[in-house]
């Protein structure tokens, strides 16, 4: 399982758009809690707070949001859903935590990390890799950080397809099975055409016998 990060925000109350301007201009970073058992929760979070989760956090990372208000403290158990940055300088204006419910089941995207050098590129070969990460359909407890994919036995030419990942339990990809991951290209030959010199030959002179016979 993975472990969770403490995350310590605030519970508010206005929703409007100049209520979220007012937050940013205090340095705080508006956003807001659901899930299929969760009733809209708003809640802000400090600016700087938010830049050290997402330095260090990703879609699988578990997130122990500790909520607090004039009425006390509540934990959720969330994870970061969605984002949204300023078009001109890509900071963060928003953010979404996901509550998951009891067997309900998530849309994720999990990171691959590949293990080992493929055989291909032992022989020269380029790894191209198609899919970085996979979607998947997952039970909050059955979340792994990554998958770890052994490539170390794919040749040139070849290709991982997602039917050859051993996946965690309890992990359904959204992928077809013959999906390609990555795959070992062949390198391409350049052929250099070499120029072979000759020694250059005396050019004929036309005629130069004929002149030569006429003076005799």
């Amino acid at each position: 399982m993975v472990q969770a990060v403490e995350l310590e925000v605030l519970k508010r109350e206005e929703s409007k758009t100049s209520k979220a301007k007012k937050l940013r201009r205090k340095n705080l970073i508006p956003g807001v809690v659901y899930g299929p058992e969760t009733e809209p929760l708003m809640i802000s979070v400090d600016k700087t707070k938010v830049d050290s989760l997402l330095a260090r956090v990703s879609e699988t990372t578990r997130i122990k949001l500790l909520v607090k208000s004039n009425d006390g403290v509540i934990q959720k158990n969330v994870f970061v859903k969605e984002i949204q940055r300023n078009k001109v300088n890509d900071s963060v204006i928003h953010i979404d935590f996901y509550e998951p419910a009891k067997g309900h089941t998530m849309h994720i995207h999990i990171p691959l990390h590949f293990v080992g050098k493929p055989k291909g590129v032992e022989k020269g070969g380029l790894e191209d890799i198609i899919h970085h990460e996979l979607p998947v359909e997952v039970l909050p407890d059955k979340i792994v950080e990554h998958i770890e994919v052994d490539v170390s036995q794919v040749d040139l030419g070849e290709s991982l397809r997602v039917k050859d990942i051993q996946l965690p339990e309890g992990i359904k990809v959204m992928l077809d099975p013959e999906e390609v991951i990555m795959t070992i290209i062949a390198p391409r030959v350049s052929e250099e055409v070499v120029e072979e010199v000759t020694e250059e030959e005396e050019p004929e002179v036309i005629g130069k016998g004929k002149e030569e016979e006429e003076e005799e």
